[in-house]
């Protein structure tokens, strides 16, 4: 039988893939010292996991992006 609270629970339920962003992200996090942003910070993040860096690769580049964009 096919409900609303059914529909709800499987769109909240996180895949083997949403756990594996997670454990990624929160190791970046961790390095970079600070929660990630939504948006920009995560933006980016995501795009660098994408490609394949590891956590203390994706901290690197963004702080090299960072600091471009202050200068």
């Amino acid at each position: 039988m096919f409900n609303m609270a059914t529909m709800a629970a499987d769109e909240c339920r996180e895949d083997a893939q949403g756990r594996r962003w997670n454990r990624w992200e929160a190791q970046a996090a961790k390095i970079l010292g600070r929660e990630i942003v939504d948006g920009s910070d995560d933006d980016m993040l995501h795009d660098l996991y994408c490609d394949g860096c590891t956590p203390a690769e994706a901290v690197t580049e963004l702080h090299a992006q960072l600091a471009l964009i202050a200068a």
